[in-house]
C-alpha cells in the first residue's frame, strides 16, 4: 500500500504531465524502453548530432538504427545496437528506431523515431514508453514520433532542403542496398530536384578520434580485461576443455568491472588456434599445446580487443619459444611506425619484414590492425593518416595446422603525437612476463 507521502508525490507528478498524458500510467524511473541514453548524458550525444550536422552543412540525413534479429526469443543472442546510431543517440535498447536530421531547418533539426507500440508483446518481452515528455526528457529529443512518420517527415523536409545525404556504410555489391539510400531514391523519384550525396566519411572521421570519456571507458574495459588473462594463465590445467577455459576468463571479466564481452570469446588449443574464427569449446587441453585466448571485456558499451598465447603447461618449448619471439618482434616492429599521421600500411609492411626475413610470410593470413571503440571493428579509415585519440590493435600471427598451433599477440593502443600508449599493458605479452604469471 501506498504511503500518504507516496500518494500526494504520485498525484503531483501526473498533475505536471503534459496534456494527453495525465490519464497514463508511466512506468518508475529506470522502467520501459527507451531506458535513456547510455552510458552518456543526453547533452553528449545532443553535442555530437550538433557536430555532425555542422559538417554536413545543410540537407537531410537519415540514420537507421539496427533491426531485432530475425530470430527474436529467450534463447536469441542480445540485441546490439547499430554503431553509428548508438553514437549519435544513445539509444541502445530499441531495435528499429531511427534518427533524422535536418540541419538547415529554423528550429526542429532532429528527430527520433520509434516503433509502434505492441501492448501484447510487452506482457511477454519489455514494456515500452507512450509518447511524450516523459520519453523526450530520457532521450534529450524534443521531437520523438513513431517511425511509421518516416516517409511524411522526410518528404516534407526534402521539398525545402533537396540534398540528401547518405551517411553510410558502403555496401558491397552483393549485400543488401543500405536502408537509407533505399528511401532516399523513393524521396528523390517524388520530390523532383532532389539529390544524393555521398557524405559516407563524416562520421568514421568523427568517431576514429576518441573523446576522453570514450578512453576512459576503453581504459576500465583493458583493466577488466586484463583480470581475464591474467586468470587464464594462472588457473588453466591441461585437461580441462577450452569451454571450462572461457568460463574463467569471463567471469574473470565480471569481477574486473566488465559490463559485457566485446565479442564473443575465441578460446583455442593446440591445432584449434591455427583456425582464425574458431568457436569450439570441446577441445582438451593437452600439455604441450600453446592456448591462444582472443577475448576481451566491455565497459559502458566500449570494447577492448585482447589475443594471447601461451603454454599449458607454463612454460615455452624451445620451438615455441622461438615461434612466439617472431611474433612479438613483428609486433614491436609495427608498433615502432605507430604514432600520429603514420600510415598502416607502413606498420603493416614493418610486421611482414619481419615474417618475410624469417621465411614465413605465408603463415601470416590476415590484416594487421583495426580501429576499436564502440564496436570493437570501429569506424574508420584506415587509408588516410592515423589521427591523435584513435585507438587501434596491431596483431600479428603465425597459424600452422600441421604443427598444431596458432600464435597471436594483439593490443590495443591509443595514438598519440609521439608514438603510442599500450592501453592493454596489464596483461602480461613477453614470455618472461607470461611464465611468471603462470608459475604456481
Amino acid at each position: 500500500m501506498l504511503s500518504r507521502r507516496s500518494l500526494l508525490a504520485s498525484v503531483a507528478a501526473t498533475a505536471l504531465l503534459p496534456r494527453g498524458l495525465a490519464a497514463q500510467v508511466l512506468p518508475p524511473e529506470g522502467f520501459g524502453t527507451p531506458a535513456g541514453t547510455f552510458p552518456f548524458a543526453p547533452e553528449v550525444f545532443r553535442e555530437r548530432r550538433r557536430k555532425l550536422m555542422d559538417a554536413i552543412g545543410g540537407g537531410i540525413a537519415v540514420v537507421y538504427g539496427a533491426e531485432r534479429p530475425a530470430f527474436d526469443g529467450p534463447l536469441s543472442p542480445p540485441f546490439t545496437q547499430d554503431g553509428d546510431f548508438a553514437w549519435l543517440t544513445g539509444i541502445v535498447d530499441e531495435p528499429g528506431a531511427i534518427l533524422i536530421l535536418a540541419p538547415a531547418e529554423r528550429t526542429v533539426r532532429e528527430y527520433l523515431l520509434l516503433p509502434p507500440r505492441e501492448p501484447e508483446s510487452e506482457r511477454w518481452e519489455v514494456e515500452r514508453l507512450p509518447l511524450g515528455a516523459y520519453i523526450q526528457r530520457r532521450t534529450g529529443f524534443a521531437k520523438v514520433y513513431r517511425t511509421s512518420a518516416l516517409g511524411s517527415i522526410v518528404t516534407s523536409l526534402a521539398e525545402r532542403s533537396k540534398t540528401l545525404h547518405f551517411l553510410g556504410p558502403i555496401a558491397s555489391t552483393t549485400a543488401p542496398v543500405p536502408k537509407a539510400l533505399e528511401l532516399y531514391g523513393q524521396i528523390a523519384a517524388r520530390v523532383p530536384g532532389t539529390s544524393i550525396d555521398d557524405s559516407s566519411q563524416i562520421l568514421p572521421a568523427m568517431r576514429c578520434v576518441k573523446e576522453p570519456r570514450e578512453i576512459e571507458q576503453m581504459r576500465k574495459a583493458a583493466v577488466a580485461t586484463a583480470r581475464g588473462h591474467i586468470a587464464a594463465m594462472k588457473q588453466v590445467r591441461p585437461g580441462w576443455t577450452e569451454g571450462q577455459l572461457q568460463d574463467v576468463v569471463e567471469a574473470a571479466f565480471r569481477e574486473g568491472g566488465g559490463t559485457g564481452l566485446a565479442y564473443g570469446s575465441i578460446v583455442g588449443t593446440g591445432r584449434n588456434a591455427a583456425s582464425l574464427h574458431y568457436s569450439g569449446r570441446t577441445g582438451v587441453i593437452a600439455p604441450g599445446d600453446l592456448i591462444l585466448i582472443d577475448a576481451a571485456a566491455s565497459v559502458g558499451g566500449y570494447a577492448c580487443d585482447v589475443t594471447r598465447t601461451f603454454p599449458a603447461s607454463g612454460k615455452f618449448t624451445p620451438k615455441q619459444r622461438d615461434d612466439y619471439a617472431l611474433v612479438l618482434a613483428a609486433h614491436e616492429a609495427a608498433l615502432a611506425k605507430l604514432k600520429a599521421g603514420a600510415y598502416y600500411e607502413d606498420l603493416s609492411e614493418a610486421a611482414k619484414d619481419v615474417f618475410r626475413k624469417a621465411g614465413r610470410i605465408d603463415d601470416f593470413t590476415h590484416g594487421l590492425s583495426h580501429f576499436v571503440g564502440l564496436d570493437v571493428h570501429d569506424a574508420g579509415d584506415l587509408s588516410k593518416p592515423l589521427p591523435t585519440g584513435a585507438v587501434i590493435t596491431i596483431e600479428p600471427g603465425l597459424y600452422v595446422q600441421a604443427a598444431n598451433y596458432g600464435i597471436r599477440i594483439e593490443d590495443i593502443y591509443l595514438v598519440t603525437s609521439a608514438g603510442a600508449e599500450r592501453l592493454s599493458a596489464g596483461v602480461p605479452r613477453t614470455i618472461a612476463e607470461i611464465e611468471a604469471a603462470m608459475a604456481r
